[in-house]
């Protein structure tokens, strides 16, 4: 009996020496749960098996909703801790709910279902901090910088990397910069392009996964809409919508996937020699999701622009502007009047001034023309901006509140609240600052009870729709010689769409580059019915 022990050892000992790949490591030790149970094996998501495999230092995944990236990083991660005795790090947009939920929903499972992977980690509690034996496995929220400091490892995996606060990214991979060789992989569902995870991408390998088709054995990808045969024309009635080869036209089963798909092949479609791989996939090739069920999106996105967006991103894999939800170059331009920053002012005017903190502060003054005071002023108000631009010093707003005789100006709070702080007490009842926060009702302003405070807090989204889509309406004259940056900054910050936990559409904006003259723009808006209210000394919800 000892000696059948014995054997079994030195086999175990000698099967862990031949593991020199992950994916060899998976079919091995990986056992995975419904709807595919059973040993590890590329069969459900073939597409994968090469990546298991990259030995390059940088991994960049763009793909739709459920495409076995996930898991992909899962046992790639693994593999480092067990094989190649790696610390390594799975950063997660935010520590609550989606650490934990990882935590739960993967990893855990991930010890149940397998004996070898049970016994690799002797401290399992700990939602942030796993142990194998002397090797780390950490896992963490993107949003805390402190979480994501002093924790040296040599692999790192971003999941759902657009969704994570950039500005933390570049702090975690320097988590790699004392070891040798490391490794980081970036995954992600695309929102907009040229951005996070779509401009890696653009930057890598461009990677695609093409097959042969099993009627015409020439090299094909799915690619929407070429490799899509639509029946109906509706969500209701798009059912018998399937495959189709995009070169020979003929049906591809869907029931059939695993076979043709089984012996499919990564191609770069960018630089090959670049140590930057980069791989794309659909959800055309989902084994799980039936063709008819993108088709059904699809229609859906034409009349829904929360499904239009989910359309692209979640099924496609690609990045998306939806109509209408970035003001455009010649939107801008033809708000261009002709007046100059240096004319004299108009005579009987509120004006306004919103201010955004940076390295500089950006502003921007307005003249408002309107009939009269009343309920929903800025619908009715006209703006004309005076000036724009940016100053270096508190000083320097001291300048353009007296020479523009600004009523009501409304600053950013952050980062540096102190200097707001006393900028708004020197002009006492004329200077606000103001928060962004959640939980706020449209255009609904909540004044801080206590005056001493000078602050105000508003919802976001509400307040960047209405200062941009002056652009749409034609409601704002802009002055002839108008900044370089100003168009640029505007036209930065984009609405993307989405659905909230119980289905409902929603929006929020996203930059894709600097914006702080956008922000400058919504805050001279906010400060109008906060004027008109401190000209008449009546609530400012009666101006909203």
């Amino acid at each position: 009996m000892l000696a059948d022990v014995f054997r079994q050892t030195i086999a175990r000992g000698l099967q862990r020496k031949a593991i020199r790949t992950c994916s060899k490591w998976a079919r091995l030790y990986r056992i995975m749960g419904p709807p595919h149970p059973g040993p590890w094996g590329p069969g459900p998501a073939p597409w994968t098996l090469d990546m298991h495999d990259s030995l390059a230092p940088v991994n960049i995944g763009q793909k739709s909703a459920q495409m076995g990236y996930t898991e992909t990083a899962l046992n790639i991660t693994l593999y480092k801790i067990d094989i190649e005795n790696l610390d390594c790090l799975y950063v997660l947009p935010a520590k609550t709910p989606d650490a934990s939920e990882f935590s739960a929903a993967r990893f855990d499972p991930a010890i149940e279902l397998s004996t070898h992977i049970s016994s690799m980690f002797s401290s399992v509690k700990n939602v942030g901090h796993k142990r194998a034996g002397a090797v780390n496995l950490y896992i963490r929220g993107s949003n805390s910088r402190s979480a994501l400091k002093s924790i040296p490892v040599a692999f790192i995996v971003f999941d759902e990397l657009d969704e994570m606060n950039q500005d933390n990214i570049p702090l975690a991979e320097e988590r790699t910069s004392g070891r040798e060789n490391p490794q980081i992989w970036k995954i992600s569902t695309p929102t907009l392009p040229n951005e996070g995870i779509n401009e890696l991408f653009l930057e890598s390998t461009q990677e695609h996964y093409e097959f042969i088709c099993p009627f015409c054995s020439r090299i094909i990808e799915l690619i929407w809409p070429d490799a899509i045969k639509i029946i109906g024309d509706h969500h209701s009635n798009c059912e018998d919508s399937h495959l189709q080869c995009p070169k020979c036209k003929h049906k591809l089963d869907h029931e059939t996937k695993t076979i043709w798909l089984a012996d499919g092949k990564w191609t770069p479609y960018g630089d090959a020699s670049l140590d930057v791989r980069g791989f794309y996939i659909n959800q055309l090739y989902s084994i799980k999701r039936r063709p008819e069920e993108v088709v059904k999106l699809y229609f859906k996105g034409l009349i829904d622009k929360a499904s239009e967006q989910e359309f692209f991103n979640s099924k496609l894999g690609l990045p998306h502007i939806v109509k209408g939800a970035q003001v455009q170059a010649h939107e801008v331009n033809r708000a261009r009047g002709s007046r100059r920053k240096d004319d004299p002012l108009p005579d009987n005017k509120i004006i306004t001034m919103g201010v955004d903190q940076g390295r500089w502060l950006y502003y921007e003054i307005v003249a408002w023309d309107f009939e009269s005071l009343g309920n929903d002023l800025n619908m009715s108000a006209k703006a004309n901006v005076l000036a724009e631009g940016k100053v270096v010093d508190f000083e320097d707003l001291d300048v353009l509140m007296r020479q523009y005789q600004v009523l009501k100006c409304v600053i950013d709070a952050q980062p540096d609240r102190r200097k707001a702080y006393e900028f708004a007490c020197k002009y006492w009842g004329h200077v606000l600052l103001c928060f962004y926060a959640r939980g706020q009702m449209g255009k609904m302003i909540t004044i801080d009870p206590s005056t001493e405070q000078h602050k105000i807090t508003v919802d976001r989204t509400s307040w960047l729709d209405v200062s941009l889509n002056r652009f749409r309406l034609k409601t704002i004259t802009l002055p002839q010689d108008l900044s370089e940056e100003y168009p640029e900054h505007i036209q930065n910050l984009v609405k993307h769409y989405k659905t909230d936990k119980y289905g409902n559409p929603m929006g929020e904006y996203r930059n894709m580059g600097p914006d702080h003259l956008a922000h400058a723009h919504c805050y001279a808006e906010i400060a109008l019915p906060l004027a008109a209210a401190l000209t008449t000394n009546k609530n400012v919800r009666i101006y909203l």
